[in-house]
């Protein structure tokens, strides 16, 4: 079984919570995969514009003070996005991530200025700066997410390292519509939607099926929840392109996996919208498998993430992932 560290956040510790975190990276022996005067990328989500859930910069600048000291220069990364936010294209994606405080390292963009660098890795368009990156630290939030029922390490590898044209390969089976009922032709969406997939019919604003990309980026700006989303095999086949495109993000790679159970929203941090967290704060994992430390985070929040879209298998994407060899499910846990 794979060991997964644990950092009980609903304890009290004597020391503050960021010398227990060095703790975490020392006892898992997290520095080990660094190759001293070398990059290390750092994959993480520094959050859409207007959301506050995302990883809080103060560990990650702890992870890059701890990894400078261990002889090694890090740099943060993520890739563009599909649906029309800040992080759309690099140079606005680098400006949001300095915003939101995640200014102490280069940032860079892995697919390039408008998503569209790539390498193929096993069929899977993966962003071209994975390509190059041997050493790779895995930041994740784990929260909840209406198609996979949570995101976490996974979600951060396969969404997360793919290209605007993987991104659009996971999201090809999904497509969303307009509730007739619930929608009051604010016309929000059509604006936002840079694809022109959304139009008004007569008396209906209606989603173009062939033209939509999938993204789902209309779902958080709709100030109805007037725009819903079709599960039949959507959300099966979506956890199928994101445990392909993770096996695949950290081929012959030495990766860390740091996953954040804290803040824990119901939605993607791509998401706008500030609601109710479903759950308490949990604690901070770390691991060197994605599979393993996704499926001890899940084990620690499964009836809130369960009751969240019951409609949904949220492990589906940890059995295709092992299926994958992006890891394996089986875990014992190891608390700090």
């Amino acid at each position: 079984m794979v060991d997964v560290y644990f950092l009980d956040l609903r304890k009290k510790y004597k020391k503050d919570v960021l010398t227990v975190f060095d703790k975490l990276i020392d006892v898992s022996g997290g520095l080990k995969i660094l190759q001293k005067k070398s990059p290390s990328g750092i994959k993480l989500h520094v959050g859409e514009a207007e959301n506050v859930n995302y990883v809080k910069p103060g560990y990650v600048r702890r992870l890059c003070e701890l990894i400078e000291d261990a002889g090694s220069k890090p740099f943060l990364t993520d890739t563009t996005t599909l649906y029309a936010g800040r992080r759309y294209r690099a140079d606005l994606h680098i400006d949001l991530a300095k915003e939101h405080g995640f200014d102490f390292a280069p940032m860079i963009i892995a697919d390039g200025l408008y998503g569209d660098d790539y390498v193929e890795i096993d069929g899977a368009k993966i962003a071209s700066l994975f390509g190059h990156v041997d050493a790779m630290f895995c930041v994740s939030h784990f929260k909840g997410h209406l198609v996979c029922g949570f995101g976490g390490a996974l979600k951060n590898l396969g969404m997360g390292c793919a290209s605007k044209g993987g991104k659009l390969e996971m999201h090809s089976q999904s497509k969303p519509f307009v509730e007739v009922d619930r929608c009051t032709q604010c016309l929000t969406c059509i604006e936002y939607c840079i694809h022109g997939a959304i139009k008004r019919k007569g008396e209906e604003v209606v989603i173009d099926k062939k033209t939509c990309t999938g993204c789902a980026g209309c779902m958080s700006v709709c100030p109805e929840k007037a725009i819903r989303f079709s599960w039949d095999a959507a959300s099966s086949e979506i956890q199928k392109g994101i445990a392909k495109y993770a096996a695949s993000a950290v081929k012959d790679k030495k990766v860390f996996y740091l996953n954040f159970l804290v803040d824990i929203s119901p939605d993607c941090d791509c998401f706008i919208t500030s609601e109710p967290m479903i759950a308490p704060d949990v604690g901070i994992l770390a691991s060197f498998d994605p599979v393993s430390i996704d499926q001890a985070c899940y084990d620690l929040v499964k009836g809130p993430i369960d009751n969240l879209h019951p409609e949904v298998d949220a492990q589906e994407q940890l059995a295709y992932a092992e299926k994958f060899g992006a890891g394996e499910r089986a875990y014992e846990i190891k608390n700090i």
